[in-house]
């Protein structure tokens, strides 16, 4: 899953603020000539290996079809670098990028073109699984773009720590609050999380939501007022109880996401909530000796395992203004992505948990993470609703500020869903 987009508040909002207004002049080219060329946006960067077997294929697409693709890559910066371009008229032909926080309303914005009806017309049905159309399908039944790699987001549980001092590993709220005890005394800390950015903010709402049905927790989602759910105030308290009994690793409210998975890759934490998109780099020693599992159960929530989040939208093929004036190129390129061998190898040889119906021969993954991924970590758990969706889009930035607050220790309930409160009451 990877993060886009949180560049400065007044850029962002020039940039939203000329797309609602009709502003696009990207529009314009798309009356232009296909010349067998494709330019693709993407934040599958060379450093990530995802970008190994994207490049891979791209290659041979190139050499079937003789069309040629130009690969931008942008990193965090994408929707900014592709919106500026947008309104100059100069945008890439097409995406493959994620779902989330601005990007939710690059249709409506105009920004980029709807794909609902390439679907069958380009034989991507059967590639394609209900829950994922649903996911990058907006509230006015457009498909935004075709969804093509998702994530877990589960708990990594150092069982060789565990094991170690006798401790085994916890499986209701309140074992791992006595793991966490037993774990301090060893000198050990128990769950990194980064408390100081997006990661934390998602376990967050992950513990908040521990007592809300799936449809009570969209609502929350989409519209704050947590003060007033007694779901999400008793989820709430949850996290408070956890905090204050020591769960999380010390100055959890100062870390960022990397400095928590570095506390667990060097063995100073037992425990942390990382996603999918860290399993390749994990050493070898500590991959195999991680258990994937989730938050423990909470007695009397509403999911009766553990819970993790899973989600469709870590990446997906846009189509732009321009790429729709160069549509049997593009066609033909997201045709190719789909095949079911290009696929495979983006699983075996790039670490993606696809969004699609791909059958995987897991014998073939080299990775203990990603093949416990796979096979045994979604039997193990429920699934709770992913914020990202829901969120709105204008939230989504300032609610990781809001959120930090309930990893300080002093903070009670009432001030910490005051603090979301806000941030919802301030982008209405």
């Amino acid at each position: 899953m990877h993060r886009l987009g949180r560049f400065g508040v007044g850029a962002a909002s020039a940039v939203a603020l000329a797309l609602a207004a009709g502003c696009t002049t990207g529009g314009s080219s798309s009356a232009g000539s296909d010349d067998g060329t494709i330019t693709l946006q993407t934040n599958w960067t060379t450093g990530g290996q995802e970008s190994v077997p994207l490049k891979a294929a791209l290659k041979g697409f190139t050499a079937k079809t003789g069309i040629k693709v130009k690969v931008l890559e942008n990193g965090d910066d994408l929707n900014q670098v592709y919106e500026t371009s947008l309104l100059a008229g100069d945008e890439a032909d097409v995406l493959l990028v994620g779902l989330l926080e601005k990007q939710l309303d690059w249709v409506k914005n105009d920004a980029v073109v709807p794909v609902e009806d390439y679907v069958e017309q380009w034989n991507l049905t059967d590639s394609l699984p209900t829950q994922a159309v649903e996911d990058w399908t907006d509230a006015d039944g457009h498909l935004r773009g075709l969804p093509y790699a998702g994530f877990h987001w589960p708990w990594w549980y150092n069982k060789s720590i565990f094991d170690k001092h006798g401790i085994p590993i916890p499986t209701t709220t309140d074992q791992l609050i006595t793991a966490a005890g037993k774990l301090r005394a060893a000198g050990v800390g128990p769950v990194a999380v980064g408390g100081n950015d997006w990661s934390g903010q998602k376990i967050f709402l992950q513990i908040m939501e521990s007592y809300l049905p799936a449809a009570e927790a969209k609502k929350v989602f989409a519209e704050g007022d947590t003060c007033d759910s007694a779901g999400a105030m008793k989820g709430i308290d949850l996290f408070v109880k956890l905090r204050d009994a020591g769960v999380f690793v010390d100055g959890v409210e100062g870390l960022t996401a990397d400095q928590a998975s570095a506390l667990y890759l060097s063995g100073k934490a037992a425990v942390a909530p990382v996603g999918s998109w860290g399993y390749l780099s994990a050493d070898e020693k500590t991959a195999e000796a991680t258990t994937l599992g989730g938050l423990p159960a909470v007695p009397g929530g509403t999911y009766a395992k553990p819970t993790a989040y899973e989600g469709s939208t870590s990446a997906g093929w846009w189509i732009s203004p321009n790429g729709k004036g160069k549509l049997s190129s593009v066609q033909k390129l997201i045709q190719y992505m789909y095949q079911p061998s290009v696929l495979h190898d983006m699983v075996v040889s790039g670490g993606v948990v696809p969004a699609t119906k791909t059958e995987v021969d897991t014998t073939g993954l080299t990775s203990p993470l990603l093949k416990q991924s796979l096979t045994t970590f979604p039997k193990g758990v429920d699934f709770t609703v992913m914020p990202d969706l829901h969120v709105p889009a204008n939230v989504a930035n300032p609610l990781y500020r809001a959120t930090s607050v309930a990893y300080t220790k002093g903070n009670d309930a009432k001030k910490i869903c005051s603090a979301v409160d806000a941030v919802y009451k301030a982008a209405k």
